[in-house]
């Protein structure tokens, strides 16, 4: 099934990373950001459990934990934790979707300084091309709201990163099964995401049918097949593929908020959309030809 599926696997992960844009804002509706974040990781992390315990996938060692915990502070609670706290502060879904076009060229910059190279001039343009396109959105948006200036920097953080953790993932052979690894990075984020959100919110949330289908996407789509989607794609192919991927996320992502929650694009941020787009377009086109498997 995985085998016939598999070349299926880059649509089938913009939809579903596109769509949770959407369903995180729903979601938080009903609830609180930190809350969301601990609902989402623990939720995955039950629903991943008995797949482990009737695989008998082995544990990782010592070594190994560690190091997928430290990929799951950028991949899951420094992603996922900026992206709804950013939303909650009034950031649109639509802006937050228009950061994933930066992805490309982050991936690039984060493997450059890891690897302690100077990113090349064309590298830094497309990001500064995109940059001010989102910018001149969020200035026509925002209509004064600081809390939305907030939010979007935090959305910006957010894909920071999530490709600091693809490119950690990618360099790392840990040798894990990606079910295993994803197990143990959710029990990782469950077990600092759930206190903190009854230290800082309580449990808070209302107990609507819109409520719980967003947060049943989230875990289930986002959560599950998302992250194994991406892992798979990282291990099995390259960053550049999935980087590539994340190129469309904006117009999929606007499409989707406007059918979940009504979001449009105002007629004066059309300009800024379309200049973002052309940074990401040089985006991909960069990492197309500079990151390899």
């Amino acid at each position: 099934m995985l085998t016939v599926l598999r070349p299926y696997f880059p649509v089938l992960f913009l939809l579903v990373w596109s769509a949770g844009y959407a369903m995180a804002k729903l979601a938080l509706v009903y609830t609180q950001p930190l809350n969301l974040l601990a609902f989402r990781f623990f939720g995955a992390f039950i629903a991943l459990s008995p797949i482990v315990l009737l695989w008998r996938l082995p544990l990782p060692n010592l070594k190994q934990s560690g190091a997928l915990m430290a990929t799951g502070v950028f991949l899951h609670i420094g992603h996922f934790g900026s992206l709804y706290v950013g939303m909650k502060l009034g950031a649109s879904a639509n802006i937050m979707a228009l950061f994933a076009a930066s992805q490309p060229v982050l991936v690039i910059i984060s493997a450059a300084l890891l690897a302690r190279k100077i990113p090349a001039w064309n590298v830094w343009a497309s990001l500064s091309l995109g940059l001010i396109g989102a910018a001149l959105i969020i200035g026509v948006d925002m209509q004064g709201n600081k809390g939305y200036l907030l939010g979007a920097i935090l959305g910006f953080t957010a894909v920071v990163g999530l490709s600091i953790g693809q490119v950690i993932e990618k360099q790392r052979k840990l040798g894990v099964h990606p079910i295993m690894a994803t197990w143990v990075q959710y029990a990782f984020a469950s077990a600092i995401s759930i206190p903190v959100a009854l230290y800082f919110e309580g449990l808070v949330f209302e107990g609507t049918s819109e409520f719980y289908l967003s947060t049943a996407f989230l875990i289930f789509g986002n959560s599950i097949v998302g992250i194994l989607l991406m892992f798979s794609m990282v291990r099995q192919g390259s960053i550049a593929k999935v980087a590539s991927i994340m190129f469309l996320v904006p117009a999929v992502g606007a499409v989707i908020a406007w059918l979940v929650v009504g979001e449009t694009l105002s007629a004066v941020a059309i300009p800024g959309f379309i200049l973002a787009m052309v940074g990401a377009l040089w985006t991909n086109k960069i990492a197309t030809g500079a990151v390899k498997t």
